[in-house]
């Protein structure tokens, strides 16, 4: 992996400093990689990002040029030197032009934003003319669900009635002596307070963990057996600590996840790119990128990319394929458009009792899509999403696009204008979160 992952900070991803030893980056690493492995329940795109970063800090000459990399972005950041102040003037009323040179400037009014032109040479449509632009604040929060809270709350819930339950077994254990009691205490306390600093337990810990549970069952069987009550506590605290080893697991891969979650995809909404961008077989060309598809790209990312919840895909797979055979999708709240990208000429499109494309009655060349299919394959993939898929028809002459299509097939035939003013309202409405095994699915789609 010789790339860098924009908007990434590999010591921070792997949680040591700028200037840790390779020894530090290694047990890093190996701590992440624990808990991160697909084997062992992890995302593989998470432990790739973990890969790549090991790989990159690992070696001293990737390590070199990603540092100076990372000082150039971090000196675009830092405060400008505050210029020499000017001598005052020797003459009268130089109190009034002092007060005005250090008059501080107005700030300009933020503009509202919007597109100006487009390298694919896609015609700029007027935000005037579209209902819902201003109705979108682009800065507005966005929730992702399911979150990545719950095993870290039940972590420290179980770790607290843990903790109760450990002082309540200690405070009777006082009058055998306090070895006894360290017995007791000090094995979890050294588990738990591993698992708390983020740090994947040893393993000769964990199995000194369940040796030390097995002891305690038999030390409150042996309690229940002299009449002692306190050995039903004894038996309920080993029994939590058997449920330790996974619990800390759970609470490790999730606070891992959600720390790469976190760098990669909450600032960014665009993924992929148009056209094949896989390193094709010797035998098996690179797919070229037509105009019509470069267009969309600026149009999505143009327009629905102010929607907060909006993320864009490019270039993904069927269900089960390796292949990029859906141009474009696009990710909002509870609804996924799939996108195919056509230059055509203008025209009224419905489709035949066959389900194949016509223009103005008339069937023609290009038109046997199988996005009808796609969104069809998509929907079983994903039951809970609304998934519509929309042809985007970028006219090769002056002229209107209009489609009458049965309630029967799931796609319509639809213009950029259109697209973008009532599709656009339609995503708009929808609630700012984003199903993040929804995105992780469809990330897992992009082969471009």
């Amino acid at each position: 992996m010789g790339r860098t992952v924009a908007g990434v900070d590999y010591y921070e991803l792997l949680e040591v400093k700028p200037g840790a030893s390779q020894a530090e980056i290694k047990s890093a690493h190996r701590s992440l990689v624990k808990v991160l492995h697909p084997d062992a329940g992890g995302s593989q795109i998470m432990f790739r990002l973990v890969q790549e970063a090991y790989e990159t800090l690992s070696d001293p000459e990737r390590r070199a040029a990603y540092d100076l990399r990372r000082g150039m972005a971090g000196s675009r950041g830092a405060p400008r030197t505050r210029p020499p102040t000017r001598p005052a003037p020797e003459w009268e009323g130089w109190e009034e032009y002092e007060e005005e040179l250090h008059e501080p400037e107005p700030e300009p009014e933020p503009e509202p934003q919007q597109p100006v032109g487009f390298p694919s040479g896609l015609r700029a449509i007027p935000t005037e003319s579209i209902p819902w632009w201003q109705s979108v604040d682009p800065e507005s929060k966005v929730s992702w669900r399911p979150g990545f809270g719950w095993a870290q709350r039940c972590f420290f819930i179980g770790a607290a009635l843990w903790t109760a339950l450990l002082a309540a077994t200690a405070v009777p254990l006082f009058a055998k002596g306090l070895t006894t009691v360290a017995l007791v205490v000090i094995v979890p306390l050294v588990y738990v307070a591993v698992t708390i600093a983020g740090k994947a337990t040893p393993k000769f810990i964990t199995w000194l963990t369940y040796f030390w549970a097995a002891g305690m069952t038999g030390l409150g069987v042996w309690s229940l057996a002299q009449g002692e009550l306190y050995g039903v506590a004894v038996l309920l605290l080993a029994g939590g600590v058997f449920a330790l080893p996974p619990l800390c697991r759970w609470y490790l891969a999730s606070r891992a996840t959600e720390r790469i979650f976190t760098y990669e995809f909450r600032s960014f909404n665009l993924f992929g790119a148009p056209g094949t961008r896989l390193l094709a077989a010797e035998d098996e060309p690179v797919k070229e990128c037509d105009d019509g598809e470069w267009m969309t790209l600026d149009l999505l990312s143009g327009y629905l990319g102010q929607i907060p919840a909006v993320r864009i895909f490019h270039g993904l797979a069927w269900p089960g394929s390796s292949k990029a055979e859906v141009d474009h999708a696009v990710l909002c709240g509870h609804k996924l458009l799939l996108i195919e990208s056509r230059s055509w000429l203008p025209g009224h499109y419905t489709c035949d009792a066959k389900g194949a494309l016509q223009r103005d009655g008339a069937a023609f060349e290009g038109s046997d899509l199988r996005l009808a299919k796609t969104v069809a394959a998509y929907q079983m993939l994903l039951p809970k999403m609304d998934v519509q898929g929309f042809v985007l028809v970028h006219p090769r002459e002056p002229g209107e696009i209009t489609s009458a299509m049965p309630a029967t097939v799931p796609i319509d035939v639809i213009g950029p204008e259109d697209f973008v003013r009532g599709v656009g309202g339609w995503l708009a409405g929808e609630p700012a979160l984003i199903d993040r095994d929804v995105f992780l699915t469809l990330l897992d789609q992009v082969k471009a």
